[in-house]
């Protein structure tokens, strides 16, 4: 048996925060840098890319100047990885939400 499956979703992004993901062995301390050692990344979730997709997803998240984008939803973030977009956790992404001084460090924060 020959069977072919495709996932389709559509998602209405829009960046979040300017946060950068770090995967430098000791990446420095600042509230707008995640370690991807510490980022929480469901591979289940990937949606995979066109090559024209991802280079308006990558325009945006550079246009922004960060590497989260959100679709609203409260647990709703995602970044780009090798197997597509995924969504991910991290405490400092609801932390922005909820605490308006670290929402402002991280915005006011030089990358």
């Amino acid at each position: 048996m020959e069977l072919t499956l495709i996932k389709t979703r559509t998602f209405k992004l829009e960046p979040y925060g300017k946060f950068k993901i770090s995967m430098a062995r000791h990446p420095k301390k600042s509230p707008n840098i995640i370690d991807f050692r510490e980022l929480t990344i469901d591979f289940g979730t990937s949606m995979p890319f066109t090559e024209e997709q991802e280079k308006e997803v990558v325009k945006l998240m550079k246009k922004h100047k960060t590497d989260i984008l959100t679709d609203g939803s409260y647990f709703g973030f995602y970044t780009r990885t090798g197997a597509g977009l995924c969504h991910v956790a991290h405490p400092y992404l609801v932390k922005y939400r909820e605490d308006e001084c670290f929402k402002e460090m991280v915005d006011n924060t030089y990358q």
